[in-house]
């Protein structure tokens, strides 16, 4: 390979981060390993779903790199089941990963810019959020202002547009999203902020018990045995875990099977993850107690631990 070659991969740090990940689990080579190299390589759809598929792979990787750095033993699932198996004596517990990357803001943005490039116009795509960014936009929301902006046939669209992305729940404490959307021949820029316990963390948290938690697959997985489950929410808008357990605590319902549900976000330039727990009070607490007291000492896992 041409040394140039070489050079332009280590000073990725998008690769530096992932080849860390895959040297350590290459050290720590746990049962499974081959398969997960195998799903790895294979990796070569581009989509927003193949790389959503991917992202999560990659998730999955991450965690287990760090339980292998902190020498718990575990295994890749090679069959029906979580992801991860954790084995404490005779008992062995899960943890599954999974990713919740709704069609966002930042996602709107990118496909306005490039239908716009793509037709020749003018492709600085400006969009401002107000009073907190939607966590998803509606599809029927996302279709009209995409149709505003590219109409089918062709004609001249809106250069801009102010909008109602997601309705107010009241009961929720949520209020309504609005975006406004300009486009112009400048540079064009996101804005988006949130104070701290933001309604919006509500808003991502209730995604994700909706669509992952009891999510049929998921759940079929947590009967099976004591069970954390871990989301990448990494591709969010302002993904923010500070409030986690507070947020996700209202959320749980007595016939919610695993043990906890942790928050996640890592950077594609860094291995090293941002994770925050919610314990489901109607859980067995001494099976809780145990698989906390056996991934206790993996430094990721420490807000789970205490």
């Amino acid at each position: 390979m041409h040394p140039a070659v070489i050079s332009a991969w280590w000073k990725s740090p998008i690769l530096v981060a992932v080849e860390r990940t895959l040297s350590i689990l290459e050290a720590a080579a746990p049962v499974g390993l081959n398969g997960k190299r195998r799903d790895f390589r294979a990796f070569t759809d581009m989509s927003e779903a193949g790389m959503q598929f991917f992202r999560t792979h990659l998730a999955e990787l991450t965690v287990a790199s760090h339980l292998a750095e902190a020498g718990v033993p575990f295994r890749f699932n090679t069959d029906k089941g979580p992801d991860l198996l954790l084995q404490c004596g005779k008992e062995t517990f899960g943890i599954e990963v999974g990713s919740r990357h709704p069609r966002s803001v930042t996602d709107l943005s990118h496909t306005l810019s490039q239908g716009l490039r793509a037709r020749g116009l003018p492709a600085a795509v400006s969009i401002r959020t107000d009073p907190v960014p939607p966590v998803a936009i509606r599809a029927s929301v996302r279709d009209a202002i995409i149709e505003a902006f590219l109409p089918a046939d062709g004609s001249p669209g809106v250069s801009s547009l102010r909008v109602e992305a997601s309705p107010a729940r009241p009961e929720d404490g949520i209020p309504a999203s609005w975006l406004s959307i300009q486009v112009s021949r400048d540079r064009g820029y996101t804005t988006m902020s949130a104070p701290f316990n933001s309604p919006h963390v509500i808003a991502m948290a209730q995604d994700v018990a909706t669509g992952v938690l009891r999510e049929k697959r998921k759940q079929r997985q947590a009967e099976l045995m004591p069970n954390l489950l871990i989301v990448d929410l990494s591709g969010n808008d302002l993904p923010d875990l500070r409030c986690w357990p507070e947020a996700f605590g209202a959320l749980w319902e007595p016939g919610d099977k695993f043990l906890a549900v942790g928050g996640m976000t890592v950077s594609t330039r860094s291995r090293e993850p941002e994770l925050r727990f919610s314990l489901n009070p109607f859980t067995d607490r001494q099976a809780l107690e145990r698989v906390a007291a056996l991934i206790s000492g993996c430094g990721v896992f420490t807000d789970m631990a205490n």
